[in-house]
């Protein structure tokens, strides 16, 4: 199956057109369930949510081997959770700026199990 038509900026930033739409309609629908935030704060969770798909749908149906039509449902996902994922990312990558050494020998020790 081929990918639906994208603009000419997406597809200048590499985007796919579906894992934008998906994103997108992903974010707008978490919006259902954030409270507390004004016009400003719900725009910049959709345009998060939609770049955060657009970039990382790719990449993640790639490492997991999966298909275009589950591209989409990755960046649906994505653009739904982003607002939720971006601020956990930003706390792991704190506690490895402020002892980067122990942050990955904790995380050697965990992949051993010890």
């Amino acid at each position: 199956m081929t990918e639906p038509t994208t603009s000419a900026l997406a597809s200048f930033l590499g985007f796919k057109g579906a894992a934008l739409v998906a994103g997108a309609l992903g974010a707008v629908l978490s919006l259902r369930y954030i409270d507390d935030l004004s016009m400003f704060g719900r725009v910049l969770a959709v345009i998060t949510g939609t770049l955060t798909a657009g970039y990382l749908s790719p990449a993640i149906a790639t490492w997991f081997g999966l298909g275009q039509p589950a591209e989409n449902a990755v960046a649906f996902v994505l653009g739904l959770t982003a607002m939720n994922l971006i601020p956990g990312l930003m706390r792991l990558s704190e506690k490895f700026a402020s002892d980067p050494l122990s942050f990955i020998r904790a995380s050697h020790d965990r992949r051993r199990g010890d």
